[in-house]
């Protein structure tokens, strides 16, 4: 028997036992994420060890160590790799990646049913981005941001925790610290090519990134009457900037209407979706769910959900677009591939599709019909401002958490007003702003997943506009997304799959050109 055969017989053997813990993983967590409680952290802290456990098989472990890796194709070769990796952990340190997990999960329960309030009434987080959007008094304004920190203040001291625990696993596996370990080992970067990638991106767009920030800033400053910008100033969305005006219409229509309008213009039901189970929606605040938005597809072809926190805005359109773009992701995965390869080609790629989707509101005409045509031709040219703001935000918390995790002993909310002073020109008080960013307990060296999408949905709408048009107005888009990017899943690499797609190497050039 080849050497590939036999692997492929192991890994199919694996899979069997893997795939339905997997899936009791994914809606457990599901579970916990839209109704945190001690019984939903509970059950999915078991789901989990359950899952992790079936990679303490020595036996099997044993077997996939026989296999020559040299002999074997190089996709099949990096699933072998990874497969490796995972038992390995599992069985040299599995106690503390279960300590990890704990520590991850008692963290996120405190923040999940920690409840902002204003003058002693309760508020939700979503009241409060709008109080920072819409409310011109600085006094309250100052409560909402207090508010929303208090919320850092809440876990901060844990994340630090949380940190120095990653930092001592990753040294066991040979790293000096937990962010090079994961966006080495879990989203096969570089961290030569990242930095890289920041330097030549953030060399050609912070010339565009400071005209913007200044004219901001003194536009802010205007608006308040003041000489010195705090951190609660930021955030009012002022009579010069177009989603203002927008926001004004979208708050006495349907979000849900209007995102379902646009991915039916490109091919896709989501209504079907819905009545055939495939498809969970759970889009509004309540006590006790996590305040943010998530995509959880919990199995290929068959079972994708979006937890949301929705009003009616242009942010909170953006969110459903962007989530739904994971949706059909997941749900147009082959079910064909073997199971782990079952998921997106990267985690970037992923984003980079979601994130397309969110924008389509500013490259497409998906609002012609409710915003007049004067107010949404300035909505979509501010669109090249949104992407000069994002590299600087992107950059802000990626150099946070890589600096973080190098030296978890120094001061984070110094660290963080030092970085933000750099990236967004903003000289303003410590705080543990910081530890509100989601990512930074549940999805540590994530964010640069999104750095690297952005570059990556120029690239891939450039092409799809080319090709197909307004891709919200051909229903053709969803067969040839579908085609050409889901179906595919895992089983070609991201940057294969970029140049597959457009027909290029993946670059800067197309993102920068959009500036």
């Amino acid at each position: 028997m080849s050497e590939l055969n036999k692997f492929i017989n192991i890994r199919e053997y694996f899979s069997k036992k893997l795939e339905p813990s997997v899936i009791n993983t994914e809606k457990s967590s599901w579970d916990f994420f839209i109704n945190s409680n001690p019984e939903t952290q509970t059950e999915y802290e078991k789901a989990e060890n359950k899952m992790y456990s079936l990679y303490k098989d020595e036996t099997t472990y044993n077997k996939f160590k026989e296999i020559d890796k040299d002999k074997l194709p190089s996709h099949e070769a990096k699933q072998l790799k990874d497969l490796i990796r995972a038992f390995d952990e599992e069985l040299n340190t599995g106690e503390v990646k279960k300590a990890l997990r704990k520590k991850e999960a008692d963290i996120g329960q405190k923040y999940n049913t920690y409840i902002p309030t204003i003058d002693g009434k309760e508020v939700t987080k979503v009241e409060i981005t709008k109080i920072l959007q819409t409310e011109t008094n600085p006094d309250i304004r100052k409560k909402a941001y207090e508010a929303k920190v208090k919320g850092g203040d809440l876990i901060a001291n844990d994340l630090i925790e949380l940190v120095k625990m990653r930092n001592e696993y990753a040294k066991t596996k040979g790293y000096d610290n937990y962010f090079d370990y994961m966006i080495r080992e879990e989203y096969d970067v570089e961290p030569e090519f990242l930095d890289k990638l920041i330097d030549d991106v953030y060399s050609k767009a912070k010339a565009k990134i400071k005209v913007i920030q200044e004219k901001r800033q003194k536009e802010l400053k205007k608006e308040f009457g003041i000489n010195k910008l705090e951190a609660y100033h930021y955030g009012l969305l002022l009579d010069s900037n177009p989603e203002k005006g927008v926001n004004e219409i979208l708050k006495n229509k349907n979000i849900e209407n209007i995102s379902k309008q646009t991915y039916l213009g490109m091919g896709y039901d989501i209504d079907k979706l819905q009545e055939e189970g495939k498809l969970t929606l759970d889009l509004y605040p309540r006590k006790n769910k996590n305040t943010h938005g998530f995509c959880f597809g919990i199995e290929a072809g068959k079972d994708s959900r979006i937890l949301a926190n929705l009003t009616n805005n242009v942010q909170s359109l953006d969110t459903l677009n962007h989530e739904l773009g994971h949706c059909v992701y997941d749900l147009w995965l082959s079910t064909e591939l073997p199971f782990v390869d079952r998921h997106p080609s990267s985690s970037a790629v992923t984003e980079a599709v979601a994130m397309m989707m969110g924008d389509i509101m500013k490259k497409e005409d998906i609002l012609k019909e409710i915003v007049p045509e004067e107010l949404l031709q300035k909505f979509k040219e501010s669109h090249k401002d949104d992407e000069a703001n994002f590299v600087s935000r992107s950059l802000q918390i990626i150099d946070f958490e890589r600096e973080l995790y190098k030296n978890p002993n120094q001061n984070p909310a110094e660290l963080w007003a030092n970085i933000k002073k750099k990236y967004l020109n903003r000289d303003e008080k410590p705080d543990n702003e910081w530890a509100t960013i989601p990512h930074y307990l549940t999805h540590p060296g994530y964010y640069q997943n999104y750095f690297r999408a952005t570059l990556m949905k120029a690239q891939i709408y450039n092409h799809l506009h080319e090709k197909l048009g307004n891709i919200t107005e051909n229903k053709i888009t969803a067969e040839y997304m579908n085609k050409n990017i889901f179906s595919k899943g895992a089983s070609i690499e991201e940057y294969d799959l970029i140049k597959q797609l457009t027909g290029k190497d993946f670059g800067v050039e197309d993102f920068v050109k959009g500036l």
